[in-house]
C-alpha cells in the first residue's frame, strides 16, 4: 500500500472515532468562545487544503454561533511564516496573514502565522486540546481586518 493509502486508512479510523464522540456528546451546548486556539483534527484532504491531525486553529465565529450551532469556523495557524524579506522580518508577503508570537503566547509552539484566507466551517467534534487564547482588543481586531481583506468585505 503506498504512503497516501495508508495516511487515507489511518484518517478513516480517526474520521470514525470523531463521529462517535460526535454521536455521544452534544457539540450543540459545548461553548468555545471567539479568539480561542484549540488543535483540530483535519485529516486527509485533497490539493492544498490544510491536513493533519491536531493542526492549530484559531476560532473566528462569533460567540452567538458558537453557543447554538455543532459547527465553528476557524482559520488554520501555520508555523511557515512567509515574509517579503526574510532577514528583516518586517512586512509578511501575505496582506491576509497575521503572526501570532510565541513570546506573547507561550502555549503556543511556534510563531505562528494565522491564515485568514483558509477559512473552514468544522464540527466541534474535530476539536482537541484547547491552547490558548487570543487577546481580544490587540490580535483579534487586527484579525478581524485581514479576515475582512480575505473576503473583500
Amino acid at each position: 500500500m503506498d504512503d497516501k493509502a495508508k495516511k487515507l486508512a489511518r484518517w478513516f479510523c480517526v474520521k470514525m472515532y470523531l463521529q462517535e464522540k460526535h454521536e455521544n456528546n452534544n457539540f450543540r451546548n459545548w461553548f468555545t468562545v471567539r479568539g480561542d486556539i484549540y488543535t483540530c483534527h483535519f485529516g486527509e484532504n485533497i490539493g492544498d487544503e490544510k491536513c493533519g491531525i491536531g493542526r492549530p486553529v484559531l476560532i473566528v465565529s462569533t460567540d452567538n454561533i458558537n453557543r447554538k450551532s455543532g459547527n465553528v469556523i476557524v482559520v488554520t495557524l501555520s508555523k511557515n511564516i512567509k515574509w517579503e524579506d526574510p532577514i528583516t522580518k518586517r512586512k509578511l508577503k501575505y496582506d491576509t496573514h497575521y503572526v501570532l508570537k510565541k513570546s506573547k503566547y507561550p502555549q503556543l509552539a511556534f510563531d505562528s502565522a494565522v491564515q485568514c484566507e483558509d477559512i473552514r466551517v468544522v464540527s466541534k467534534a474535530r476539536l482537541g486540546q484547547y491552547i490558548c487564547s487570543v487577546d481580544l482588543a490587540t490580535d483579534m481586531k487586527q484579525i478581524k481586518k485581514r479576515l475582512k481583506s480575505a473576503l473583500q468585505l
